[in-house]
């Protein structure tokens, strides 16, 4: 058997038909840790609709830990569980085409002891995405290579094989948005390969959970983008600059944004984070 993790928030509909294509793709256990901070109320409504199904495992969960921790905290309780060995990392907006266990499982590398990050391609508003690009000093995502960017793999589905999953495997230091890009940076540099399937596909939706340009998509977006930049630099200075090279980009990005789903969101986001940082800075200053 090869476990699978989903993150459930809010919508039972919607993490039902995440968990339905996993256990058809043969996938077992699926874990779903419950994100929704609501008082265990969507939970429940999984717990009817798959009682008495073992291949389901749900775990009640008090409050949103982002995606990274819950990830993390899924994967410690997977282990406690007794599972060992490769896991699936799925959103619960995505859905498992036939074949796809199969063939994520045919190319993790036969030396166990490299830790690897396997994905298919998914299919998500009518395109089929494959390897992203992160331009590290100017903050952008695109589906072809720029002078300075870093290939990553997308955390909608990650099968994950490495020798201890009680040990984090996301940075905590981002609540949601930007950890998979950290993660694939991370796992090439520690020596781990990174392996995108031609022919396996998964079915994504895409921001369904925070919403484009609601309050939290936009504030966990900035931060990300915010947080990579100290990640990458390494240093103070050289984060001051990166941070700096950035900026236009977050504008631009923000102007954009706001014009395109006529809302503020984008930029108040932008702005409050910025102020904030401004902010902590001189006090930080007059204390010395």
């Amino acid at each position: 058997m090869t476990a699978a993790i989903t993150i459930h928030f809010r919508k039972p509909e919607l993490t039902a038909r995440c968990i339905d294509s996993l256990l058809a793709d043969g996938w077992a256990p699926v874990l779903v840790w419950d994100n929704s901070a609501d008082e265990g109320c969507s939970l429940r409504a999984l717990a009817a609709r798959y009682a008495g199904e073992p291949r389901v495992q749900l775990v009640a969960n008090p409050t949103n830990l982002g995606f990274g921790k819950g990830m993390n905290a899924a994967l410690a309780e997977l282990g406690r569980r007794g599972h060992a060995g490769a896991v699936l990392l799925v959103n619960n907006d995505a859905e498992a085409l036939p074949g796809m266990r199969a063939a994520l499982l045919a190319a993790l590398p036969r030396d166990s002891a490299v830790p690897a990050l396997v994905a298919p391609r998914i299919l998500q508003d009518g395109q089929v995405q494959g390897w992203l690009y992160y331009q590290r000093w100017l903050a952008l995502v695109t589906r072809r290579p720029l002078p300075g960017s870093i290939a990553y793999l997308s955390g909608c589905c990650l099968l994950v094989a490495r020798s201890d999953n009680s040990q984090p495997l996301f940075d905590e230091d981002f609540f949601m948005y930007g950890e998979d890009v950290e993660l694939s940076w991370r796992m090439r540099r520690s020596g781990g390969r990174l392996v995108l399937l031609d022919r396996s596909y998964l079915l994504h939706e895409g921001s369904v959970s925070s919403g484009q340009a609601s309050e939290v998509y936009e504030r966990c977006l900035v931060h990300s983008h915010w947080r990579l930049a100290e990640k990458f630099a390494g240093n103070g200075f050289k984060t001051v600059l990166m941070r700096a090279s950035r900026l236009p980009t977050l504008l631009a990005r923000a102007v954009l944004r706001s014009s395109r789903y006529r809302s503020y969101m984008p930029l108040k986001s932008l702005t409050e984070i910025l102020s904030k940082r401004v902010s902590r800075k001189l006090a930080i200053n007059r204390i010395l």
